[in-house]
């Protein structure tokens, strides 16, 4: 070889750039969000290969170990979170929070990790049955309320000052965050009424924390910011309005209603989570104020027009945006962000439904749905394929996730859809597949539909007698009365047929 001749250098290869780069094999700076290799020669950086999800060992030092727990109990039920719990609660789009910033959050605060250990005790219990983690002579639920009491009293301890003063930012965020698991603990113990109670209790935590200006955005000590407690709470509530309408009536200020921007770009599958979710729950507040403040000026109705008129938009770019993150996601996606993308799709047509019916007029929506059998087929194609991909081949056994999901769009499809096969199949799919997505239990879910389909079925003027709606008073921890009205009832003024339901 001739000396004088340029060697290349020989440096290990970086992985880590964008896709433009990579596919033009050249290197990337690895700006973000867009690398400025690419924008300064004015093409389009297509983002960075997502990393798989993993859940990253958070083990305290051998001298901790002590100081953290105060029994094997203890410990066992924690391990049990870290390794199994967390990763079904992360869902599609949560498995940092809980699978590394809850984590983090229990080993630093007392009242988050007696309830990591009593949510993992309890979680147990729920997915592998009531004899699976009896330890100590201690039984699995029992381990639980204790730690809740310890929890209880370490928050009330944390959160004891004087009259006026306001609380420190990183114990507003422990408060949150322990809002946020307590919701979780009580939908796995399978008392809905409590865990609605946790949420309405957080949200107010959040409206005091918001109203207060003495005190900065954030905590730099506490491993979760505000804004992402934030967004996981209004989540909760977003579940409970979906729910139970009346909730809407409760403030004349909507929280859910946020100014929404077209979407652009998604660069990631959980930002993308993050726009269709509060697509979707903005979409559910103009449904319910449509409803409750219908337009008594030319002004309002203006209002609803052009509100109306907004969501679509943001809808119709959020497909677009969805569409070249998939074509981007193809080249390396993971079967788990395969499925996010699955359901952010799902929930689109969930979105576009419920814009598609004519909140202008009440008194024909029901009807309206007889014209969305093509849609309501290709929810139901999306939700067999979720299904099928968490419970594979194996038995399914019991299980509960955050962020959005395919039990309400289950719900959905089986309280509105107007075709037998397609309604019956949504409510076998619920019944048989006990999972719960934050306050939507899935087999309730089935059961009130199933309920309200025998209700239809029995009549004999069906456009009258479809139920309009399924209000809900809890009687204890697993029971209700439920009122199921129909569109004569609604048009007379009347309550509806009332069923109590166990579970």
């Amino acid at each position: 070889m001739d000396p004088s001749r340029r060697k290349r250098a020989f440096l290990p290869k970086v992985r880590t750039g964008c896709l433009t780069c990579k596919a033009r094999k050249i290197k990337c700076d690895q700006a973000k969000p867009h690398c400025h290799r690419c924008t300064s020669t004015g093409r389009k950086c297509d983002g960075y290969r997502l990393p798989s999800p993993s859940t990253p060992s958070l083990r305290p030092p051998p001298t901790q170990t002590q100081a953290l727990f105060a029994s094997k109990a203890e410990r066992r039920s924690f391990h049990y979170f870290q390794t199994q719990a967390c990763h079904s609660l992360g869902g599609y789009f949560h498995s940092s929070f809980w699978g590394r910033e809850v984590l983090q959050a229990a080993i630093h605060h007392p009242p988050i990790r007696h309830l990591v250990i009593a949510l993992g005790a309890a979680y147990e219990v729920f997915h592998d049955g009531p004899t699976s983690n009896h330890h100590e002579d201690v039984g699995g639920m029992e381990l639980a309320l204790q730690q809740c009491n310890s929890s209880i009293a370490r928050l009330a301890a944390l959160t004891t000052k004087s009259p006026g003063s306001p609380q420190p930012v990183e114990t507003v965020c422990c408060v949150l965050t322990a809002s946020i698991l307590f919701v979780y603990l009580a939908s796995v113990r399978g008392h809905l009424a409590e865990a609605i109670g946790h949420v309405r209790s957080g949200m107010k935590v959040l409206h005091d924390f918001d109203q207060s200006i003495q005190h900065g955005p954030s905590s730099p000590s506490y491993p979760v910011p505000v804004s992402q407690l934030r967004a996981l709470l209004l989540s909760l509530y977003g579940q409970l309005r979906v729910m139970v309408d009346d909730v809407a009536l409760e403030s004349t200020h909507d929280i859910l209603v946020t100014q929404l921007k077209p979407a652009a770009l998604y660069i990631s599958v959980p930002e993308a989570h993050r726009h269709v979710e509060t697509l979707f729950y903005n979409t559910q507040a103009f449904v319910q104020d449509a409803a409750i403040h219908p337009p008594s000026s030319p002004e309002r109705l203006e209002a609803i027009v052009a509100r109306h008129r907004d969501l679509c938009a943001v809808l119709e770019s959020s497909r677009d945006a969805l569409d070249v993150l998939s074509n981007s996601h193809e080249l390396s996606g993971p079967s788990h962000q395969d499925k996010g993308l699955m359901v952010l799709r799902l929930h689109h047509l969930v979105i576009a439904i419920r814009l598609r019916i004519d909140v202008l007029r009440p008194d024909q929506r029901e009807s309206a749905f007889d014209e969305l059998e093509a849609n309501f087929e290709e929810m139901l194609g999306y939700c067999e394929q979720l299904v099928e991909a968490d419970d594979g081949n194996t038995p399914p056994k019991p299980s509960c996730s955050s962020g959005l999901g395919y039990v309400m769009p289950l719900h959905t499809i089986a309280a509105r859809c107007r075709t037998p096969r397609i309604r019956k199949r949504a409510v076998y799919l619920l019944s048989a597949h006990s999972h719960r997505e934050g306050l939507w239990d899935g087999v309730l879910a089935g059961q009130i539909a199933a309920q309200a389909q025998e209700i239809e079925e029995d009549a004999v003027d069906v456009p009258e007698n479809r139920v309009r709606e399924v209000k809900i008073k809890f009687q204890g921890d697993k029971a209700a009365l439920l009122q199921f009205v129909t569109v004569g009832d609604w048009k007379r003024g009347h309550q509806g047929t009332q069923r109590v339901i166990e579970w």
